[in-house]
Order: structure tokens, then sequence, then C-alpha cells
């Protein structure tokens, strides 16, 4: 009869020592030696190459139009499209009786795809435009500083003709040049709206490493594009599993055709 009862209870006590971590694990504590990997068919398995090293090599692509940040295409930040010996480097140049340093225009339009041509509408911070001549826009040169959060100012300094608070440039071809200052915040779907592109379609968002991700219309209106305070731009698209939805260094956005 004793051992029957010691029985029962070295049962009834293993039962409820059992009981009694399932209730941790319910609870959400993890247990030593659990991991915190995500569930079966999140992110890349085991083995599996990821898409940074899945995807095409972007020197492979064929170039359409393009959406230019401005700053990013000034800025160097990692080797791809520029090497250090090949980055942007400012000039000297004479604006309100003062000698400044600024960067070429040149740099900033070597990245549209269909170049510049007859005339560019620009628009300001406050909403105001302006046209310029193809001309008048290549032969400008850019003041800005990365990190002061104050849009940009193109000046030419042979014609003397000066835009302030510069916002975004399209071309007569359909492109356009797009100024992301410093600690600012771009809802992604309406850079596209302000340009003039379609909302519907699905765009390349190309870093200046080449790195770059496809974002769709329901990945885009949710993204955002960020001036850090550091002066670099930014992507996140919350929405999209690919690469997290994050593209640092945005240097241009690209119509996939």
């Amino acid at each position: 009869m004793k051992k029957i009862l010691s029985l029962l209870l070295i049962v009834l006590l293993v039962l409820t020592l059992a009981a009694c971590g399932g209730g941790n694990r319910e609870a959400g504590n993890e247990t030593e030696g659990e991991s915190n990997a995500p569930p079966a068919g999140e992110g890349p398995k085991e083995g599996e190459p990821t898409y940074k090293e899945k995807m095409v090599p972007y020197d492979q692509l064929e170039p359409s139009e393009r959406i230019v940040f401005l700053q990013n295409a000034l800025n160097f930040s990692r080797e791809g499209f520029y090497t250090a010996e090949t980055k942007p480097q400012t000039q000297a140049v004479s604006y309100q009786s003062d000698s400044v340093e600024a960067y070429s225009m040149d740099y900033v339009l070597a990245f549209l795809s269909r170049g510049v041509e007859g005339e560019v509408t620009v628009t300001k911070s406050d909403g105001s435009t302006v046209t310029l001549a193809a001309e008048e826009l290549a032969g400008m040169y850019v003041i800005l500083d990365f990190t002061s959060g104050e849009a940009p100012v193109l000046y030419n300094p042979a014609s003397g003709t000066e835009v302030t608070d510069f916002f975004f440039a399209v071309t007569a071809t359909g492109e356009a040049i797009y100024s992301v200052v410093s600690d600012s915040v771009h809802n992604a779907a309406e850079i596209l709206n302000a340009v003039g592109w379609n909302e519907n379609a699905t765009y390349r968002y190309v870093a200046t490493d080449k790195f770059y991700i496809p974002v769709g219309p329901q990945e885009r209106a949710n993204g955002e594009i960020r001036g850090t305070l550091s002066g670099a731009i930014n992507g996140s698209f919350p929405d999209l599993a690919i690469a997290g939805g994050k593209i640092n260094d945005v240097l241009f956005i690209e119509l996939m055709e």
C-alpha cells in the first residue's frame, strides 16, 4: 500500500511540474536554448542566398527614366556609381560678392538617362515655379549644406541666373531632380505625384552602391524617403519583404519596364 501511495505522489509531482512549465511558455517566457529565429517561411532558409546575392547586377539592367535625388548625387558615401577618385568635387564660385564652394550641376544631370533639353520646370519650396532653358540649368552650380536642412540654391555664374529654395525640377522628357534636405520626411507615393509620374507602376529604387529594390504601389503607399541628420537620403518601405524594406543612400528612382 505504501509503495502504491509513493508511486501516486511521484506521478502527481511530475504532472504538476509539467503544467507549470507549459504555463511559463504560454506567458511568453523563454527557456534556455529556445530559438528566437523567425517562424518557418520568414526570411531566407539556412544556406539559401540572400536577395543581394541573387539580384541581377545593376550594370546588366537597361536604364530607364529616373527621379534623381540631388543630395545623394553629390554626396559621396560609398563606392558604386562613384569611387574615391571620381567622387564629386566642389569648385569656388563667386556668389553675392563672396566666394563659395559649390558643385557643378553636371554631376546630377549625368544620372538622367534621357539627358536634358528644351525647357525645365523648377518648383521651389513655396510651390512657385520658374522655367529654365536646358542650357541654363546645365551651366548652374549647386550651393548647399548637406546637414543644415536648408533648401539648395542653384546659380549660374555665367548668366547670373539664381534659383533659391530649390525643391524639384522636371525635364521636358519627364525625368526629375528632387531635393531631400536633412531631417525631412517625404511620402514615397507623393514624390511620384509631385513630378507627374504614374503612381500605379512599379519602380526600382537604386542606391549609390548599385544595390536596388523593386517597389510596387501597395508597398510604396506607406513608404518614406527620409533625409537623415547626416545629410544622406534613405528609403523605408515597411510593407516590403525584400531586404527588410530598407535601402540606404538612395540615388534615384527608376521606372521598371
